[in-house]
């Protein structure tokens, strides 16, 4: 697109003309277009750049990250499909005047959708059990970003099947143009008629009688965030509050499943999280770090609590090495301090995180961390594709991208029993306290620069191998 073509040969210009020293520019002016609905202000606040205002920077090199950035945190915002920066350049006695021009391509912001999917934790355990149709949920999800044109978002969940839920939670990134603060709450109601009630040989267990609503559990949270300020670290602050009720039918066949062997858990929380995020895009990251602390205090119970700490970490680098090849290393590690914590409240492996090649596994414990490097080679970009049939004029580009993997996943998760009081790991199951390792190949296919679908086929410590499915990015 010319406007591709303008950006890069500005940079060009940049990095070949300027001196090396460094450069002193002065932002005369910033120009959005194409936000037909978006107000300036939302973009305008990711822009490392202000209006009337002078940068000194150390190398042109620092420049053009930094112009890089504005685009990249536009683009993550998840409101466009495509952001194009431009530039209008004047030289006057050492000084460089720039008029800054964006475009933007706005997504449609509003999605009812009707929605059929499966229940298990991930593609490959539902392949397992035949794609058995009562292991899937159907219902409507109605999704509103952008509502007001200010970057605010409405969700709202209601589906029945295997899960029966209702959820709806509201978001609001800054509650002003000028203010650092946001907020965001949420409600979740849901019930199921089978339980995932214990771990043996490594396997989830499944308990159903014919009885519905064997576990029920609503809970409610409220989050307030701060951004940091402009040119300066990409941190952000989050803290919030957070409770849940969980009821479990007394039929189902558990000693542990929540805290002292309770057929209820009142669970109250507080927790503070820390985000420096450079990464290039945030659903499919090849440059920059992620690093996010987290600690939390939970609650369970009322007048006899129990109190747990829980710290988790999460630390993610992404390089270019060469043209098209990219490396990507990632750490995620969760500890809890109460030993005597329910088996629903201490999974660490084979739910939302995965050691490649153990998708068919599970571990449980009080500690758990794991770890993955991959080699990305760009097989394929077409960021640019044209799709003049679609009647859709924000989608008539489709910008895809294909890339090569090649990845290494390790973890490892204590589970000792501490003074007699925890009833797991069970003796059959034989990952817990275990260095677990896998490795494969992949191909990762990228569309409007937020869809993911991963094609795997993985080699694990236990000789196990296979071709898995999944529509998240691994790291």
């Amino acid at each position: 697109m010319i406007y591709r073509s303008l950006h890069l040969f500005f940079l060009l210009f940049f990095s070949t003309f300027l001196p090396a020293q460094g450069l002193i520019v002065y932002v005369s002016d910033i120009e959005i277009s194409g936000n037909d609905r978006t107000k300036n202000f939302v973009i305008e606040r990711e822009i490392l750049f202000q209006k009337d205002s002078t940068y000194n920077f150390d190398s042109n090199a620092q420049f053009k990250y930094t112009l890089d950035q504005s685009r990249n945190r536009i683009l993550n915002l998840n409101l466009f499909n495509d952001v194009q920066l431009s530039l209008d350049t004047a030289k006057n006695d050492g000084l460089y005047k720039l008029k800054i021009n964006i475009r933007v391509i706005e997504k449609w912001y509003i999605w009812p959708l009707p929605i059929i999917e499966f229940s298990d934790r991930n593609f490959n355990i539902w392949s397992n059990l035949d794609f058995d149709p009562t292991r899937t949920n159907y219902g409507i999800y109605v999704d509103q970003y952008n509502v007001f044109g200010r970057n605010h978002t409405l969700k709202t969940r209601l589906k029945t099947g295997y899960n029966n839920q209702l959820e709806a939670q509201y978001r609001i990134p800054f509650l002003g143009p000028n203010t650092p603060w946001g907020v965001s709450g949420e409600f979740d109601y849901n019930s199921q008629n089978e339980v995932w009630y214990q771990t043996r040989n490594d396997s989830l267990q499944f308990f159903k009688n014919g009885n519905e609503d064997l576990i029920k559990t609503a809970g409610a949270q409220i989050q307030f965030s701060k951004l940091s300020k402009r040119i300066e670290p990409f941190v952000n602050i989050f803290t919030g509050l957070g409770y849940q009720y969980t009821k479990l039918d007394k039929a189902v066949p558990s000693r542990n499943f929540l805290i002292q062997s309770s057929n209820e858990q009142y669970h109250t929380s507080i927790f503070y999280r820390l985000e420096h995020d450079t990464r290039d895009n945030i659903y499919f990251p090849l440059e920059g770090i992620f690093i996010s602390p987290e600690v939390s205090i939970h609650r369970f119970g009322f007048s006899e609590a129990s109190h747990n700490i829980q710290f988790k970490l999460k630390a993610q680098r992404y390089s270019q090495i060469k043209p098209k090849v990219y490396i990507a290393l990632s750490l995620n590690t969760k500890l809890n301090t109460l030993s005597t914590l329910g088996y629903l409240n201490t999974k660490q492996l084979g739910y939302d995180r995965i050691i490649r090649g153990f998708e068919h596994y599970v571990v449980e414990g009080l500690f758990g961390t794991n770890v993955t490097a991959a080699l990305k080679y760009h097989l394929l970009d077409k960021s640019d594709l044209k799709l003049n049939f679609v009647p859709i004029k924000n989608y008539k580009i489709l910008p895809f991208n294909a890339y090569l993997e090649f990845y290494a996943d390790g973890g490892y998760v204590d589970a000792e029993i501490r003074n007699n009081q925890t009833t797991f790991p069970e003796e059959t199951n034989s990952l817990p306290n275990t260095l677990l390792f896998s490795g494969g190949l992949g191909l990762n296919l990228l569309f409007y620069n937020d869809r993911i679908l991963r094609l795997e086929y993985s080699v694990n410590s236990l000789k196990d191998h296979g071709i898995f499915v999944h529509f998240q990015k691994a790291i």
